[in-house]
């Protein structure tokens, strides 16, 4: 910082703290980063006076190619005691804002999401609406520190309160050349799903902010201290792996090592009819037996767990997601997803988390990784370009080299790159994934090599001639299709229709991932026009399945571990057997990314990844819905427990 800005900031401070009779200024200019990529500036100014003090801010940014902007404003008492909040804008590009809070004597009016309501002001309470903007969770902390460093802190405008954790974490040096800067590191819980990490320099003025926007990994980084960005995102890693391995510790397996359930209904997910009243024998980790009770030996010794009148299902994956913080770890184990493929994050947060799960410091899914690859320029998506040969056999290999199984292509990689890519993937026995990229065709994409294809980028009707014969070439290809039809509907549904009219898991969620979602959809359109889109996508899903094109059932997130099960429950909508469903989300990814060996159904001298289900997914589909237990590679985690540990409801 400046040395005049830091002049500022400490008169700033002194005149809030003591209260004077004199005004000063403080600015701040903060780099944003989307998946570490620079993208726009949120620029803030703070004036005080005798009565306290009022923040302006101005976030604005660009991702790939779409302008997100959002305006704020804060007044506060000297004491940082809130007076008025408003926000308008957007946050993310599907992040709807519009919020008003003003306090009064006893009470918070709150104005937001189309309605308005009163707030007790009957404990500590600060308005800030999302991560954004980062200058009022800066204000957000200092309030904190101003009134006794309370345990939880109440925010508006959600609904219910938001409940707060502040917690001091430390103090980092950051070397920038030859400089030292010194910051005081927190994490904050619940203003956003989950912790982020936030860095205050000596004076209360933000440094540094590693959060999450639409999904994926978000950074705010104060501009002279941008070139420290990496070291942020690293420091937030060591932070969130350490807080996953507290859950892990606080929430252990219920069982491990050799043991036997029995009496339940096994779904074994390789298309044979259910077992009842079946034995699953479980011993380091793999399957050791599995069959009717009647004919299936327990070894003496082995203790048994009844599980009658429950339903006993492969563990179920997540074949497009973006695991972008520690707290999606314990959810998708709480909704029974025992692997899931990550389809593109920061290197320097999937890593260390994958290597975690996979030494059981901490608990989570199997991940399996894509690594990220666009064309460059502005437009692009993260960080990692390939515009040439070389540069296509350095990322390739660099991927590779870090246990990558696949590399995910994005939109702007150009034809002659894709074959490129696609040629230094397979050498090393990697196959390759992704978006069809700007003016390609899905046909052109596979013939230049993608094995894999995320959505559904099919244009025209199922049953047309036109995409009866893209249905054959992909077919013929042998190409896999996530088509991520539980995120078409979430975005795609009609602006203000309530989401849980089909995603009933939205009312489990904490407040601000429910609000988020809530407030997302697609404005100009009516909840029909909305259903029929749905529709031609699910029926072009069912012609591909006809055809014997490979369906895997993918979220690109969603809401955590609920959307998966969505994802499901849509294959039956769009007329695949229950058991057809379930398969695409064990035995079919699980063949997609050659380790059906060892994953996807209930075999013996298979992995035990199970599910045990209070009901039946062939008589319901969603009964997928309904898991007690989750079994990852041989641990028994009960549902309930991981989704406390992650504040959503069982």
């Amino acid at each position: 910082m400046p040395a005049m800005l830091r002049a500022a900031v400490v008169a700033t401070l002194a005149a809030g703290l003591l209260g004077l009779q004199s005004s000063s200024a403080e600015h701040g200019t903060i780099r944003l980063h989307y998946v570490m990529k620079p993208i726009g500036v949120e620029r803030y100014d703070i004036t005080h006076d005798a009565a306290g003090l009022t923040l302006a801010s101005d976030f604005d940014f660009t991702d790939r190619g779409g302008r997100v902007q959002l305006t704020a404003s804060l007044q506060t008492a000297a004491d940082l005691t809130p007076a008025h909040f408003r926000a308008k804008g957007k946050s993310y590009r599907f992040v709807n804002v519009d919020a008003d809070v003003r306090f009064e004597r006893d009470a918070a009016v709150v104005r937001a999401d189309g309605a308005e309501r009163r707030v007790a002001l009957d404990r500590p309470i600060f308005p800030v609406d999302g991560y954004a903007p980062f200058s009022v969770q800066m204000l957000l902390l200092r309030y904190w520190k101003q009134h006794g460093r309370p345990r939880v802190i109440g925010t508006v405008p959600g609904l219910p309160v938001n409940d707060v954790i502040v917690e001091p974490r430390g103090r980092d040096v950051i070397r920038l050349g030859s400089r030292m800067v010194t910051l005081d590191r927190y994490t904050i819980d619940g203003v956003v799903w989950g912790r982020e990490t936030l860095w205050l320099d000596e004076h209360g003025a933000f440094a540094a902010g590693v959060t999450r926007a639409g999904g994926l990994s978000f950074e705010g980084v104060r501009e002279d201290l941008e070139d420290a960005l990496v070291t942020f995102v690293q420091r937030a890693t060591r932070e969130g792996i350490a807080a996953l391995e507290t859950i892990t510790t606080r929430t252990p397996p219920l069982r491990a090592g050799t043991y036997a359930l029995t009496g339940a209904t096994v779904v074994d997910g390789t298309g044979r009819p259910p077992i009842a009243d079946a034995v699953v024998v479980v011993r380091d980790e793999r399957i050791a037996a599995v069959g009717p009770r009647a004919t299936t030996s327990v070894p003496a010794g082995t203790p048994s767990v009844d599980v009658s009148g429950k339903t006993i299902v492969p563990g179920l994956w997540d074949m497009h997601t973006h695991v972008t913080q520690i707290e999606w770890a314990p959810v998708y184990l709480a909704a029974g997803v025992t692997t899931a493929r990550d389809m593109g994050n920061e290197f320097e947060f999937i890593v260390p988390l994958r290597d975690a799960i996979a030494s059981t410091r901490a608990l989570g899914p199997r991940l399996l990784l894509a690594g990220l690859v666009d064309g460059g320029g502005p437009n692009a998506f993260g960080v990692t370009y390939a515009t040439t040969p070389e540069e296509a056999g350095l990322v390739v290999g660099g991927y590779h080299g870090h246990g990558f199984q696949q590399i995910k292509i994005y939109s702007l990689i150009t034809p002659p790159m894709v074959s490129a890519i696609t040629d230094a993937a397979h050498t090393l026995g990697m196959t390759v994934t992704g978006h069809v990229p700007n003016g390609m065709t899905i046909d052109e994409a596979v013939d230049r090599g993608m094995d894999q294809i995320a959505h559904l980028p099919i244009r025209g009707e199922a049953g047309s001639p036109e995409v009866t014969k893209t249905i054959a070439h992909l077919r013929a290809r042998g190409t896999v299709i996530d088509p991520t039809q539980s995120w078409n509907e979430l975005l795609g549904h009609a602006a203000g229709a309530p989401v849980t009219a089909f995603q009933p898991g939205i009312a489990k969620v904490p407040p601000p991932l429910n609000r988020l979602f809530s407030n997302a959809g697609t404005a100009d359109i009516d909840a029909a026009t909305a259903r029929a889109r749905l529709e031609r996508g699910l029926r072009i899903v069912k012609a591909l399945h006809d055809a014997g094109v490979p369906i895997v059932a993918g979220t690109d997130e969603g809401i955590p571990g609920h959307s998966v099960h969505r994802e499901i429950e849509l294959y039956v909508e769009a007329g695949l057997t229950p058991m057809e469903a379930l398969q695409s989300a064990t035995i079919v990814p699980a063949r997609a990314m050659r380790v059906d060996a060892e994953l996807g159904t209930i075999e013996s001298g298979k992995r035990a990844d199970l599910v045990v289900l209070d009901a039946n997914p062939l008589a319901d589909i969603h009964n997928i819905r309904r898991v007690r237990w989750t079994v990852h590679d041989g641990r028994v985690y009960d549902a309930a427990a991981l989704w406390k540990s992650a504040r959503f409801q069982p």
